[in-house]
């Protein structure tokens, strides 16, 4: 029978006279080695892992903030233009979608923006997270020759909305500003 004495406790200072718990072996001591069965199910969930992943099961991890990257108040920018643009030539650019000058705001604190239902209630909106299979707003498109005044290329913020047509018909559009010209 075990007597109250000789259970130990869990929080509370150590008793006097106990040996310390040590994490390390003591030197001189021999380290242990893994055990074999230890190795062999890190392994084995590591494969499940890469074979998983290889399948699509996990979605693709969120690009890491780097240089050009731009958060302009409550808009991601993502930082190179997505694949369905990296052909497009000096005009339109941006992507697929119609590029329209008169839908980016003028004035005001998101000038270059596409204007939005707060700006224009009615007659434009705004499409967050549609860019990249989502969670951006816009991003960057960078196109290397002659275009317009920029001798040397042009980098573009392209970013995402909706215009109203005259028929009451809403389609994409895109509001294009030019952030570098190379001359």
């Amino acid at each position: 029978m075990i007597e109250l004495e000789d259970v130990p406790l869990l929080r509370g200072p150590r008793p006097a006279g106990a040996p310390r718990a040590r994490r390390r072996p003591a030197p001189g001591e021999p380290r242990p080695r893994p055990v074999r069965r230890s190795v062999l199910t890190g392994l084995a969930a590591a494969g499940a892992t890469a074979g998983l992943k290889a399948l699509g099961v996990f979605p693709p991890a969120r690009e890491a903030l780097a240089s050009g990257f731009q958060l302009a108040g409550y808009y991601d920018i993502y930082p190179r233009c997505p694949s369905y643009a990296s052909n497009h030539n000096c005009s339109p650019g941006c992507g697929p979608s119609l590029v329209c000058g008169v839908c980016c705001r003028t004035s005001g604190k998101y000038k270059g923006f596409h204007r939005s239902g707060v700006s224009d209630p009615g007659r434009y909106k705004l499409r967050p997270d549609a860019c990249v299979g989502g969670g951006y707003d816009g991003w960057l498109w960078a196109y290397t020759k002659s275009c317009g005044s920029c001798k040397k290329g042009v980098t573009w913020r392209c970013h995402d909305g909706w215009k109203k047509s005259k028929r009451g018909n809403w389609y994409r559009t895109i509001c294009r500003k030019a952030t570098a010209c190379r001359n």
